[in-house]
């Protein structure tokens, strides 16, 4: 078990400390002055069943003033601006005498895109405006404080994020007059059909349309016309060999011809 004990002087006075209740290795000096021009000289010693070490420091009161970061931090953009940002905070709660001990402060900025800080140093404002940010961009900022004559700088406070004011989109205004009555549209007529159209029977219904597709009809006509030119030339024939004295002779097929029509005619074209 190790065992830390700590003799704190100043101008040859022994002072009172306090071991802190919650850090076993910090320990509380009660200072009797302020802004006193003597030094304060701080001996730690540490001893175990080893044995024991001791550490000694010499410091001015001034050198070692740090106050608390700022507290409630705050970041808005600034209306129909897309380039700034209002930042306001507070002086830390445990500085005493804010009028008495004046705090300045040191501000720090950048984009989520980048690394690079930007940093501005104020007298003794708690706001700033920031007039370089980039449009659409989210921002990260903290805030630290100082003594405006002695101590060193505080924490940096805890980080805010914030975005410049964004543009709203424009609603479009309609140039059209309302005032005048709308017209009524009609719709146009369907085009013609590109289907065929019966033929119309005549007077009396004696002419039906056939009901035969169009390649077929036609096929049909061509082959009647054949059958009828053959027979009628056979007629011819028949009829020029009666005249001569010799039906007799006329061949079977001829005579068929002429007394049974198409179905004969067609038989012998295919022979």
């Amino acid at each position: 078990m190790c065992t830390v004990t700590l003799l704190s002087r100043h101008n040859m006075r022994v002072l009172d400390v306090q071991k802190d209740p919650v850090h076993k290795n910090r320990i509380h000096v009660l200072f009797p002055e302020v802004f006193s021009s003597f030094p304060y000289r701080v001996n730690v010693t540490a001893a175990n069943a080893l044995g024991s070490a001791s550490y000694a420091i010499s410091f001015e009161e001034s050198s070692i003033v740090k106050p608390d970061p700022p507290e409630r931090v705050v970041a808005t953009p600034v209306p129909s601006n897309v380039r700034r940002l209002e930042v306001s905070w507070t002086c830390p709660s445990s500085w005493p005498e804010v009028d008495s001990f004046p705090l300045k402060y040191f501000l720090r900025y950048r984009p989520l895109i980048k690394d690079q800080w930007q940093h501005v140093e104020l007298s003794d404002s708690t706001s700033h405006t920031i007039t370089d940010a980039i449009a659409g961009k989210e921002y990260i900022i903290q805030v630290a404080a100082k003594d405006t004559e002695i101590g060193t700088w505080s924490d940096w406070s805890v980080a805010v994020h914030a975005t410049p004011w964004m543009d709203q989109p424009k609603q479009i205004t309609s140039t059209t007059d309302t005032s005048d009555p709308l017209l009524e549209t009609k719709p146009s007529p369907p085009p013609a059909s590109a289907e065929p159209r019966l033929g119309i029977s005549p007077v009396g219904g004696a002419y039906r349309p056939l009901p035969f597709s169009s390649p077929l009809l036609v096929g049909a006509v061509v082959l009647l016309s054949m059958c009828h030119s053959y027979s009628s030339l056979l007629i011819t024939k028949t009829r020029l060999w009666e005249e001569l004295g010799g039906a007799a002779l006329l061949p079977p097929v001829a005579t068929a011809c002429r007394t049974s029509g198409l179905l004969t005619c067609l038989t012998h074209n295919h022979h």
